[in-house]
């Protein structure tokens, strides 16, 4: 049953096309978005520099505002990472497989991060929604005690997202269409 679903899915909703748009609309767009949080990232550390090179007094807000900013822009960005395939990827076996073997390959190794992300989903859920009811502040004892119970839902919504990718992917294996499975293929080598 799963499987002849799965093989709907596959055939009917999502052709090439559908794929491209998926991914150009929703990781890419939004990756160039979260690439932006460094700017502001850099206006605050460069400001708390300045400021305490020549007032001696850094503000008491730059530091935990310059953790959230790259937080914030590591975690999101990490589905975008996963999207253009810019992640550290030990391939020393897939050289060596056929190509349909690599195919199976990248289908497990997606499962694998799609079975990760749900986990994370769940546990991070259950933990932001918490800090969301007591409206958790930080810990880090400063002046500033900004509230972080917001920041505790970036990690299951950039969990999210690299599911949504890892899906993406699983179906571009299946179908063959995916920049892994033919990118690696040996000199003399069928396709």
């Amino acid at each position: 049953m799963a499987g002849t679903l799965l093989r709907v899915i596959v055939a009917n909703n999502f052709n090439d096309n559908n794929l491209k748009r998926a991914k150009g609309l929703l990781m890419g767009r939004l990756g160039k978005l979260i690439s932006l949080l460094i700017l502001p990232l850099i206006t605050i550390i460069v400001y708390s520099a300045l400021s305490s090179y020549f007032f001696k007094r850094p503000p008491i807000w730059t530091f935990e505002m310059s953790l959230f900013l790259f937080g914030c822009f590591f975690m999101l960005g990490s589905a975008y990472c996963h999207m253009e395939k810019k992640h550290v990827a030990v391939d020393i076996i897939n050289h060596y497989l056929p190509p349909v073997w690599r195919r199976v390959q990248g289908v497990f190794s997606e499962v694998i991060v799609l079975f990760v992300a749900i986990v994370l989903i769940y546990v991070s859920s259950l933990s932001a929604w918490n800090a969301t009811l007591i409206w958790e502040r930080s810990v880090m004892q400063t002046p500033f005690n900004p509230y972080v119970w917001w920041f505790r839902w970036v990690i299951p919504l950039s969990c999210l997202l690299i599911a949504i990718q890892a899906c993406v992917d699983i179906v571009a294996h299946i179908r063959g269409t995916s920049t892994l499975s033919s990118v690696t293929v040996l000199p003399g080598e069928d396709k």
